[in-house]
């Protein structure tokens, strides 16, 4: 039974890294801010420095 067990622990182990590692590859990744509100102008507002 406790090989069984350790199959399983040691699975659970891979997929939680294959997950950590998604989430670091999302969050490195550029792209479109779903969340983001329309300014109505078409390009994404950037600062300027004005010095």
């Amino acid at each position: 039974m406790s090989e069984f067990i350790d199959k399983i622990k040691h699975k659970a182990e891979e997929v939680s890294a294959a997950i950590d590692n998604e989430l670091t590859v999302l969050e490195g990744a550029g792209g479109d801010d779903v969340f983001a509100e329309e300014d109505g102008e078409g390009a994404p507002e950037t600062a300027s420095d004005d010095s």
